[in-house]
């Protein structure tokens, strides 16, 4: 296992898309990762016209070292993976909303598992001001449909993982939205109650990377139509505590580094 911090915080996660779809930048939005963006641009030929961002809660990159197999599906779609960092509080809603702000927790201002509606500029308020439509998709009571309400955006919510594939799979198949943020967390879910290495966990791990398979399998239709980027970007990951269940929101390694994929169709 990693005994070191990652190097790349989240709060570049929003400046990447935003370059990769060539839309203009906040000030307050912290800066790109330049060779990303440039990697991918070139794999795109250009910029992206779509983008499918799925989030599988709390799955840390100690999970991926130790179970990498459970990624194939992942892998199978994507070209590019980079090691990310998460925030402090290694919790939700403090790392998706430095995710879509680009900025540090005291910044954007939830700083503990709270869940108040933003009211900074996110990436979805660039998305809307450049005049993309886009969707939300997420399980039911999701920090995302806490944080980022309030938006000219549409939101969706399902009871479980697979509930929430099933409507982002209709989403992609009608082709009208520019950008899809999708959010699970039945991994986060299992790892809380059974353990971050348990059968059930590791079980969910495998469900929401074959979602991933599906939705990526949905968009490779559109190949030659649209430019599309898709990732598969956790927010943190998840320890073990005493009594075989799991936690997180602490500086360990476990819960603080993480890994995300990049692909490109």
């Amino acid at each position: 296992m990693s005994d070191h911090y990652n190097l790349y915080s989240l709060k570049h996660f929003a400046g990447i898309i935003a370059e990769c779809m060539d839309l203009p930048l906040p000030e307050t939005f912290a800066p790109s990762v330049g060779w990303i963006s440039a990697i991918l641009k070139q794999r795109l030929n250009g910029t992206a016209d779509r983008v499918v961002l799925y989030h599988a809660d709390a799955v840390g990159h100690h999970i991926w070292q130790k179970y990498t197999n459970l990624f194939a599906p992942v892998y199978q779609h994507t070209s590019l993976s980079v090691p990310f960092l998460s925030t402090v509080e290694s919790v939700t809603p403090v790392a998706h909303a430095t995710m879509y702000t680009g900025l540090d927790p005291e910044g954007h201002g939830i700083l503990t598992y709270t869940r108040p509606q933003l009211t900074c500029d996110t990436l979805f308020d660039v998305l809307i001001r450049a005049g993309k439509k886009a969707a939300i998709v997420a399980q039911a009571d999701s920090t995302f449909l806490h944080i980022f309400k309030g938006r000219a955006l549409d939101y969706f919510e399902a009871p479980n993982a697979v509930g929430v594939q099933e409507i982002a799979l209709e989403l992609i198949t009608k082709d009208e939205y520019d950008v899809i943020s999708i959010h699970t967390f039945d991994y986060d879910n299992a790892a809380h109650a059974f353990g971050p290495e348990s059968k059930q966990a590791l079980n969910a791990v495998s469900l929401e990377a074959e979602g991933f398979h599906r939705l990526a399998e949905a968009l490779e239709l559109y190949r030659g139509q649209h430019k599309i980027l898709l990732t598969y970007s956790p927010d943190h990951g998840q320890h073990p505590v005493l009594g075989g269940t799991g936690a997180h929101g602490s500086k360990m390694i476990e819960d603080m580094n993480i890994v995300h994929f990049f692909g490109t169709i």
